[in-house]
Parts: C-alpha cells; structure tokens; sequence
C-alpha cells in the first residue's frame, strides 16, 4: 500500500486512491448488508475530499476509484470535487462504481465529462429478476434507458463501460443470456460469484467461499495491507479494505493525521503483520470471518478481458495490480 522508493520518498503501492463521496444509494441489493451499516446516511465534505487528492498526489497516485458504501453519481456536489481532480491532476483517470440508476440529466453529463472507467452493475436480465436483486429506488426500464444511452456514444466519446454480473438464486439460469447480450454492446464484462464483505451476517446465504476455515494452510493474504488501495470514508476514516463498509479496519483519520503517517502508522503495521502472519483466527480484525482469506480463483466466471483475475482491482484496464506476490517483503 506505500513503500519507499530508492530516493527513500514515500509512494503508494498500488498508486490508487478510493474515496467514499456518499453513502447514499439508490438500491438495497440483497446482497448487499447496507441494514448492518452503523453509521449516518452522508456525503463527503469538499474540503475533505481536496485534502484527500493533494495527499495522495503528492504520494504518487495515477486513479481516483470514486466508490464505497454508496452511489457516486448521488453526492450533491460530486461535481465540484471531480472538476477539481481534473483540473489540479488532469493525468489523474476517475473510475466509478455504479447501478447507473442515477445517471441522467446533469448527473450523465457528469459521466461524459469526468470518468475515465465506469463499472456497472447489472444483476438481472429481466425486469422481475432485476428488481428483485437490486431493489430500493432502482427499476429496470429506467435503468436500461440510461445504460443505452451511454452506449450510444462510440468509445472515445464515453467512458471505459465495463458491466458487471453477480450470480445469485435471484437471477439463477440468466448469466448466458446477460453475457450474449452485453459483450457485444460493452467495452468489458464480467460474471462473478459474490463475496461476503467479511462475514456481514445479514448476508451469510450469499457468501462465497472455496476454503474451509479448517483448512488453515489454504488461508493466505488477500494483498489488500500491502498493495491494495487506501480507501477514505465519508467521514475521514481510513481503512485498508474496500469490503470494510462499517469502520472495522481503520488505521487513522485524514481530520487528524496525514495520509503518509496513516499508511506508515503502527495500526497499519499490525494489519500487515497479521496477514504476512496468515494468523487471522481470533485477530479481533475483519478478516478474521473475510472470505478473501481463501482460495478462491473460481469466484471470478467469466471475464471478455483475459488479463482480470481474482485479486485485482476492478479499475482501469490499463492500470491492472496484482495484489499477491512479494508480501513479505513489504
């Protein structure tokens, strides 16, 4: 997650930055444990999320993933905060993670406008399997309006459109039938097996896992402490995982310490140790009921792009990490 290069400056591994500007969403996928979520509804302040980029500018970042606990497109100032990234750090490209439900008027602009990538999640391929998946505010026709009408632009002048499939008994025998229809229309796809955002209880039933906690030479790290991205809450918190929805893994608050003290921290450490350890039974951390944990290379289905593998963030498809090699030495 940042080491020191031969000059002994401090840079970021994976040169990726995560900020949560909202938890706001549109949706309540059934998969998703947004009823465990401890904290208030909420948006980043803007004078938060500036801090948040000149620091990790200043440690070498190359991305902006604008996702979390929410849907980017619903900050109310999610404008400003991008206009100033692109303005400031123009070679900095913006990737999102989003339902698209959002994604129309001022707010489908703001996608030509702004984002580099944009991943969309679409776990249905008919209207009941759909809603009954995504629920919340989300429709299906809706929904498919705005996709189509992002992809009327030809590539070059839209973002990077990836589509995202999750199987699930909600939508069981459609994953053919989604993959025929998008691949064609879309820049990449992809069919995943979901995960269990470290063992979230109201989600239990869709939890993915190969390994058995039994099996404990099948646990290794999942590379996030050493080279995944530092993700920023709305609230300043800093975690090392992007499943940690609900605070679990902090390691520091940008309103009180400086990103490079967070990531070189003692807290920081401790997380490090443990997974260079494999010694996540009884940690007390997240990952001690993660799913990440194992062996779980089946979990990915289906990718049109060959080089995506399990253990890699969904971000740009030219700025693709390998999280797992050389931990040790980190």
């Amino acid at each position: 997650m940042i080491h020191q290069n031969e000059n002994g400056d401090w840079e970021i591994t994976s040169r990726e930055l995560t900020i949560e500007n909202s938890t706001h969403c549109g949706a309540n996928c059934c998969m998703c444990p947004r009823e465990e979520y401890d904290e208030k509804w909420s948006h980043m302040s803007t004078p938060l999320f500036i801090k948040a980029m000149d620091q990790a500018a200043e440690l070498g970042v190359i991305s902006l993933d604008l996702t979390g606990f929410g849907d980017s497109f619903l900050d109310p100032k999610v404008d400003e905060k991008l206009a100033y990234v692109k303005d400031k750090y123009p070679e900095i490209k913006i990737y999102t993670s989003t339902t698209a439900h959002a994604m129309q008027g001022k707010k489908f602009d703001l996608a030509l406008k702004y984002f580099d990538t944009i991943r969309i999640s679409n776990y249905g391929f008919s209207k009941e399997s759909y809603e009954a998946v995504h629920g919340g505010k989300l429709k299906y026709e809706k929904v498919m309006d705005n996709i189509h009408n992002l992809l009327e632009r030809p590539p070059g002048q839209r973002p990077y459109t990836m589509m995202s499939f999750l199987m699930l008994d909600e939508n069981q025998g459609e994953a053919e039938a989604w993959k025929e229809y998008w691949e064609p229309r879309v820049d990449e796809i992809a069919i995943w097996r979901p995960h269990n955002y470290g063992g979230a209880d109201s989600i239990e039933q869709y939890a993915f896992r190969s390994g058995s906690r039994d099996q404990h030479l099948n646990q290794h790290s999942c590379g996030r402490p050493f080279k995944g991205n530092p993700s920023v809450k709305v609230n300043g918190d800093l975690t090392v995982c992007c499943f940690d929805f609900n605070h679990k893994l902090i390691v520091g608050n940008l309103n009180e310490m400086s990103l490079q003290d967070i990531l070189t921290g003692e807290k920081m450490e401790h997380i490090r140790q443990i997974h260079r350890d494999n010694s996540y039974d009884g940690c007390g951390l997240l990952c001690d009921g993660c799913d990440q944990i194992y062996d779980r290379q089946d979990a990915l289905v289906y990718s049109s792009n060959t080089s995506r593998k399990v253990g890699q963030p969904n971000n740009h498809p030219d700025h693709i990490v390998e999280l797992e090699n050389d931990i040790d030495t980190l």
